[in-house]
């Protein structure tokens, strides 16, 4: 079944393409070149880079571990590939989701050396995106932010980061996105997708070329429609983008502007558990049910399991109360298994009766409507100094859909609600709004000698974010998964947080001698959040009262955050590098049931973690090699890293229940790891890359939890065990023929087991994965300028795996793998595309 969401987009971008084809000159143009009309003025376009059809390793200078992917490896990916994803060839990266092309935000994760992506700095075009995780409370995930088509390149820093990155929370690399200029050609680029899923992608891009010798401008659409892999009913996971960029000329500077705009609809894939991938119980390709009737008898289901689990609760248990008995009820708890509710099924096969653990939902769904835009000036004040400034601003309206099982709520609302409305389910909102903007400026002073760079960065938002719950019936859910929803009964609370953000820079490279530079920098950071509630309903779920959201500010930052680094050229083709670091990372806006945020707790536990709370702070250092020749590049590195003061949000209670945790300082991480690629010319068509990596990552202290229901602590035993997520060994490699227009590419994948767990009593086995893409370009067909007709396989050997885990929060035990907070892999996929440039 396709995507209820109207076609307008697609209408839209093929008028806008029709609109463009009328301007188009009547002598075809015989080469579109890509030119970058900062060039002059960038310093880095100075830099001589190794160039390879795969991954650009940076050219001799850097003081730090950086990479590069430019146009040629970006533009031969899938289409509609995520450019985040395209950074998981690097070494050191380890991404993962649960769709072929890692667009689906709530399952896409990405770690570099132990951190994840929370704690790694992301800009376009030197413009913060944030944190890039979901429900994101400071910026918009990279997809959303510019079509993937339209990424000119993409660095990352995997160590100490960039220094001038306006990011308040890179503790552990920068991955800073560029977008590709306007052509000086005038030319018309269509190209149009299908594949696996039902996909179905039309992209459409124009170029001005260059008037009057000073201006041009691009405008480009894309329509992307594809289904999910597995699940039922509504299963579109679909958007739609509009970018506009404008560069101006002038006689010593240049005026550069964007203007972006993203609207997406994304059905939910089930989070799984290991209890339940086995074919003889759910089956690997397990997903929500998607028919309302099931959903409903599911819900009832349920009930009747709480409500068993409950009295034997009581029955165990004489003194306890009736509202501890059903705190204690469910699936999972004393250690019962999933597989003693009746999951005895064929693969992929559940009577709706047999629910009582909530395997699966009716369904839900992630809404996102994004604009962002800026406006950028650069200049050379005297021939040596360089000054260049950036306005900029983005808003933001989102929800989080999900029809929950009103017995999540406890019994008392489970009855209510079915003698209102015949359904056992009712519909639960998370809604975001962000209004943010900031200005970016710095001054860049370069002589024989010395380049000395000082900047500033200033943001100011408004961050709204809300728990509301809307009516269903018993013969229909009475709201889309593809659309905002309107007239809800009940909201739960309402956030409102004022936000300011302030960054200063200052570094300075220095040339000792033609053969060592040195450089030393640092920033001062300032982040200030305040949170109030702006609504809150009479108590109808779990008997809140206001005392049970907490209001109140917190700052944080660093006045003093070092950065330095060393090169030392040992020959014309090779040189040695090394730098350390140190960053912090601020703290994140949300309220209850909001992980890892201070808000996410009572008035009371807020006053009692305010002044004892400190940020997120990480010390890194690296030490490296590097070469650089016309047949090859390779750089290795060294590196280690001490995380301090690692926040986690320890739960108070039932978490799909949306229930507040307590945020506390849990130690800190030791990490300490090697990681090199290269990448060799054999002969004059065909490269071949290799990248490896080897991670040591685990836990320095123990963390004590609190136990609400018991009133006590208890101690976790982590001290020595494994970081989350941060597998030991990481492998990938890729061969890359081009001759004669014609391009092919098989690359690999390897990953070693990882733990999901704190205690590291489960984890997830090791993985190998194939993919493989090849197709033919031709230019000055006719009339055509260029034509590329490609294909590409992703997972080409069809391997089931587990993908992302953490969805729903890392837990501190789940020996049985009963924990549905894992994502299983994308089967096959394979997409075709055709292109045209007029």
């Amino acid at each position: 079944m396709r995507s209820a969401v109207k076609h307008y987009p697609k209408m839209f971008l093929f008028s806008l393409v029709a609109a463009c084809g009328l301007l188009l000159p009547t002598k075809m143009v015989a080469q579109n070149t890509q030119t970058d009309s900062t060039a002059d003025l960038d310093s880095e376009a100075k830099q001589t880079i190794f160039n390879t059809e795969s991954v650009e390793v940076t050219a001799p200078g850097e003081f730090r571990d950086v990479q590069e992917l430019k146009t040629t490896a970006l533009s031969e990916q899938t289409a509609g590939t995520s450019p985040i994803k395209s950074l998981g060839q690097l070494p050191s990266v380890n991404f993962q989701s649960a769709d072929p092309n890692g667009s689906y935000e709530w399952a896409v994760r990405i770690s570099v050396r132990g951190f994840n992506q929370n704690q790694l700095g992301f800009t376009l075009d030197d413009i913060p995106l944030g944190d890039m995780s979901y429900g994101n409370w400071n910026g918009l995930h990279i997809s959303r932010a510019i079509i993937d088509e339209n990424v000119g390149r993409i660095a990352l820093s995997q160590g100490t980061g960039a220094l001038e990155t306006a990011s308040n929370s890179n503790l552990g690399g920068t991955m800073q996105f560029y977008s590709a200029d306007p052509s000086d050609q005038h030319s018309l680029t269509v190209s149009q997708s299908f594949g696996s899923f039902n996909s179905d992608r039309t992209y459409g891009r124009y170029e001005s070329g260059l008037i009057g010798g000073k201006t041009k401008f691009t405008l480009s659409g894309v329509d992307n429609r594809v289904n999910k892999w597995r699940g039922n009913g509504d299963i579109g996971q679909n958007y739609w983008q509009f970018n506009s960029k404008l560069v101006h000329l002038f006689n010593k500077g240049v005026l550069t502007a964007f203007l972006n705009t993203s609207e997406r609809h994304e059905v939910d894939y089930q989070d799984n558990s290991k209890d339940w991938a086995p074919a003889s119980k759910l089956g690997y390709s397990w997903d929500n049910y998607g028919i309302w009737s099931t959903a409903v008898t599911a819900g009832v289901a349920s009930y009747n399991a709480y409500a068993a689990s409950a009295a034997a609760y009581l029955a165990a248990n004489p003194g306890a109360t009736q509202a501890k008995a059903w705190s204690k009820a469910g699936c999972g708890v004393s250690g019962t298994s999933a597989s003693a509710y009746g999951f005895t099924g064929a693969a992929g096969k559940l009577d709706s009766s047999e629910d009582p653990c909530d395997a699966a939902y009716y369904g839900g769904s992630g809404l996102r409507r994004d604009i962002l835009g800026a406006v950028s000036y650069k200049t050379a004040l005297t021939s040596k100094l360089t000054w260049k400034s950036t306005i900029y601003g983005h808003g933001n309206d989102g929800v989080g859909l999900w029809f929950m099982p009103s017995i999540e709520a406890g019994a008392a609302v489970y009855t209510a609600m079915l003698a209102e409305t015949g359904s056992p389910i009712f519909m639960r909102s998370s809604e975001y709004g962000i209004q943010r903007g900031g200005f970016l400026t710095s001054l860049s002073y370069e002589s024989s000698r010395n380049k000395i760079e000082g900047g500033a960065w200033f943001e100011k938002e408004n961050f709204t974010l809300a728990r509301r719950f809307y009516a269903s019936s018993a013969f229909g859910p009475e709201h889309s998964l593809y659309s905002f929803p309107k007239d809800h009964f009940y909201t739960q609370w309402a956030y409102k947080f004022d936000i300011n953000n302030f960054q200063l820079h200052l570094q300075d490279a220095y040339k000792v001698n033609d053969k060592l530079s040195v450089a030393a920098g640092f920033k001062v950071e300032e982040n200030y959040l305040d949170g109030k509630i702006t609504a809150f309903d009479t108590p109808v779920l779990q008997g809140t009262s206001l005392s049970d959201f907490a209001q109140g500010s917190h700052t944080a930052g660093k006045p003093f955050l070092p950065q330095f680094g060393a090169n030392y050229k040992l020959d014309k083709r090779s040189e040695i590098f090394g730098d350390a670091a140190y960053n912090v990372r601020t703290y994140i806006a949300g309220g209850y049931g909001y992980g890892a945020s201070p808000w996410n707790t009572t008035q009371a536990g807020y006053d009692y973690i305010k002044n004892s709370l400190k940020p997120e702070t990480s010390w890194t250092e690296e030490i490296g090699y590097r070469l650089t020749s016309s047949l090859a590049a390779a750089q290795a590195s060294y590196y280690h890293v001490n995380f301090s003061n690692r926040l986690l949000a320890f739960a108070q209670g039932c978490s799909t229940c949306g229930a507040y945790s307590l945020l506390g300082n849990a130690g800190g991480v030791t990490t300490n790891g090697f990681d090199a690629a290269a990448t060799v010319q054999l002969g004059s068509i065909v490269s071949l890359y290799n990248a490896f990596t080897w991670t040591s990552s685990t836990y320095d202290d123990n963390v004590q939890t609190y136990d609400s229901s018991s009133n006590s602590y208890e101690t976790v035993n982590l001290k020595g065990k494994t970081n989350v997520d941060t597998p030991k060994l990481l492998y990938k490699t890729g061969l890359d023929v081009h001759k004669a227009g014609g391009f092919a590419h098989l690359g690999a994948d390897y990953m070693s087991k990882r733990y999901y767990t704190f205690s590291n009593d489960n984890s997830v086995p090791d993985r190998f994965l194939v993919e493989l893409g090849g197709g033919y370009k031709r230019a000055n067909l006719g009339a055509f300028t260029d034509l590329k007709a490609q294909i590409n396989i992703s997972n080409l050997m069809d391997t089931k795996y587990w993908a992302s885990m953490g969805t729903n929060n890392f837990p501190n035990n789940d020996p049985q793998g009963l924990d549905n907070t894992l994502q299983v892999g994308a089967p096959r996929a394979v997409s075709g595309t055709l292109s045209v440039r007029f």
